[in-house]
């Protein structure tokens, strides 16, 4: 165990050396750890993820994969059966608050994050999602290329094969 988080915490500072409007280690442990109650163990999980977009070849900043990755996962929350979102959290403990406008909200303050976190806050269709994409200087494009790698992520993870097939679904990539 002591080894994933030694290796998620050296990904993370990689992430956070990289000069990204003044988006440093401590915002990517903040927004991720809001909604855990500090809870340092769900942390590198949620962390992950983003680590996973940033450094995919997406050429994505950290705030627009934090802003994105909350974008589909505020779909999911809203458009997934109970269950199937309270597994997709289990699998990945901090991931909730991803969900939304909540940590981009917490990584943009002032810095003109405002329509984008807006964007966030009741995302209800994938048209929601592409204005949120939008919103962080990402076209619609990029949609479709966050969700292969959320999606695997999500399975390496854990996540069961039903629910990732769910979000395939609500996401528009067939699962």
């Amino acid at each position: 165990m002591e080894i994933k988080r030694a290796f998620a915490l050296a990904t993370l500072m990689t992430v956070a050396a990289a000069p990204v409007f003044a988006f440093n280690f401590s915002d990517v442990t903040d927004a991720v750890s809001k909604g855990t109650n500090g809870n340092a163990a769900s942390t590198p999980q949620a962390a992950g993820l983003v680590s996973a977009l940033t450094g995919s070849g997406l050429n994505v900043t950290p705030t627009q994969a934090v802003g994105g990755t909350g974008a589909l996962m505020g779909l999911a929350k809203n458009k997934l059966s109970g269950g199937d979102y309270s597994s997709l959290t289990k699998s990945v403990p901090g991931l909730d608050q991803l969900a939304g406008a909540g940590a981009l909200s917490s990584l943009m303050g002032n810095a003109g994050g405002a329509s984008a976190a807006g964007a966030l806050g009741n995302v209800q269709s994938m048209g929601d999602v592409n204005s949120a994409f939008s919103k962080l200087g990402m076209s619609s494009d990029m949609v479709g290329q966050f969700t292969p790698i959320i999606l695997k992520y999500l399975g390496d993870q854990g996540t069961s094969g039903t629910v990732l097939k769910s979000l395939g679904s609500l996401w528009g990539t067939g699962g």
